[in-house]
């Protein structure tokens, strides 16, 4: 389920119950840059264009303008409200100035990091009944002109990164026998990859590749 909001107007990004502000300002995709390989490789200093800001999962910063001598001069420029309570663990991912954040029970968001304006809202639709011992989702993959996430119901799906439009939506294991995943994808070598929840419920765990841009699975190693 995919929807546009043209007038939420937000305020500094903290993912809690705030209730959000309204603008009858257009919301402007800002132009998005297609992520390739060599960019998650070595990402630009101003973007975090994976989970822990490159692939080899530091999560450090190279950004050196905020630092001890200024921290305590920050003040909020805007806010927004995901709308959803509970622990939200997912890292804002960045491109160009879209940021892209996931909330538990799977929405994804797209808002101008610059202003805080909502761009667009994806839900997934779970079923109503679901196997998962917690909602927790870890956030986004972009690859191309994609946006990747994968669900409490054991699917992986696809999302136009400027309209937020689902792509595909593959399945990668049957939920009723315990398979959940919680973790964000990553995104290489034209395959998006994720593993299993599920262990604490006897599922044999695997990491799968699918194919970025059908979905098709590639491979999958039992672990």
């Amino acid at each position: 389920m995919q929807t546009r909001y043209p007038q939420i107007a937000l305020v500094l990004f903290l993912i809690t119950g705030l209730t959000p502000c309204f603008s009858t300002a257009q919301p402007v995709m800002p132009d998005y840059i297609a992520v390739t390989d060599e960019r998650l490789l070595n990402p630009e200093a101003h973007n975090w264009l994976s989970y822990r800001g490159t692939l080899d999962g530091w999560g450090f910063s190279r950004l050196d303008e905020i630092d001890e001598s200024n921290v305590q001069q920050l003040e909020p420029v805007w806010s927004f409200s995901t709308g959803v309570l509970g622990g939200h663990e997912a890292p804002p991912i960045v491109n160009n100035g879209v940021m892209f954040v996931t909330t538990p029970g799977n929405l994804v968001y797209a808002i101008d990091a610059a202003s805080g304006d909502l761009l667009w809202r994806y839900q997934h639709d779970l079923p109503e009944t679901y196997i998962a011992f917690h909602r927790t989702n870890r956030g986004v993959a972009l690859y191309g002109d994609k946006v990747y996430t994968a669900t409490l119901d054991a699917r992986v799906v696809a999302l136009d990164a400027a309209t937020g439009r689902k792509v595909w939506d593959s399945t990668v294991q049957d939920n009723n026998f315990g398979y959940y995943i919680t973790m964000a994808p990553l995104a290489i070598d034209d395959k998006i990859l994720v593993g299993t929840s599920g262990g604490e419920l006897g599922i044999r765990g695997f990491i799968v590749a699918l194919d970025a841009e059908t979905g098709e699975e590639v491979w999958r190693t039992y672990t």
